[in-house]
């Protein structure tokens, strides 16, 4: 929860900080040119960023789901000999 109020916190103050640059800029990309506001820039490029972000975390979460699985089964196997050695331990004369 806290984390969502301090992301809106963030989306208001980027907002707040792109209303007041409302001038034209020129992006310039090898051959390509467009022109548009400030505005458009800014919040363009956060969006972009953040989706960035979300994919690049997309893939960690992959790879500790896939830890974690094989981490579970690996203590469901040691958990299974373990329980095994106490049976002979137990039936041991």
């Amino acid at each position: 929860m806290t984390s969502l109020f301090v992301a809106l916190g963030l989306a208001i103050l980027i907002a707040l900080f792109a209303l007041q640059n409302t001038f034209p800029v020129t992006i310039q990309f090898l051959f390509w040119e467009y022109q548009t506001s400030l505005v458009l820039v800014i919040l363009g490029s956060t969006a972009i960023g953040a989706a960035l972000s979300a994919i690049a975390a997309l893939g960690v979460r992959w790879r500790h789901g896939r830890e974690t699985r094989l981490l579970t089964t690996t203590l469901e196997e040691a958990r299974k000999r373990i329980a095994e050695l106490e049976r002979r331990f137990r039936d041991m004369p």
